[in-house]
């Protein structure tokens, strides 16, 4: 979790004024006062993971449901994906190699979704 705080404070630093929502495996996890702020507005449960550091969240599956949420509660947000540094560049040719690489013979159908769903939150960060 010291990486992930680590990169909600250097963003918050550069801007204060959103909430930053990180991915993390199968949740969207928000953290510190942004955590705050997004349970007082929507309900979601806070939870305290020591003296510096308490977080909320939500399935991945659940991400346009609680967007909707929080826009219709007029609260500016930015989705992290990954940790990568924000001014990473993810090309179309690094996610078509990914497709390439895909062992279709041993996929499970989550394993699919998963792989999916990453290239679809890629392609969003691209444009």
């Amino acid at each position: 979790m010291s990486k992930l705080l680590k990169q909600y404070e250097d963003l918050k630093k550069k801007n204060s004024e959103k909430i930053y929502i990180f991915k993390v495996g199968i949740f969207y996890n928000i953290l510190n006062e942004d955590a705050r702020i997004v349970s007082n507005a929507i309900g979601l449960k806070l939870t305290d993971l020591g003296p510096d550091i308490i977080k909320c969240g939500f399935p991945i599956a659940k991400l346009e449901k609680y967007t909707q949420l929080l826009k219709s509660k007029g609260l500016k947000f930015e989705i992290v994906s990954t940790l990568a540094p924000s001014n990473q560049n993810i090309s179309y040719d690094s996610i078509i190699k990914q497709i390439k690489n895909i062992n279709l013979d041993n996929t499970t159908c989550k394993e699919a979704f998963d792989i999916l769903y990453n290239i679809q939150q890629k392609l969003k960060n691209i444009q």
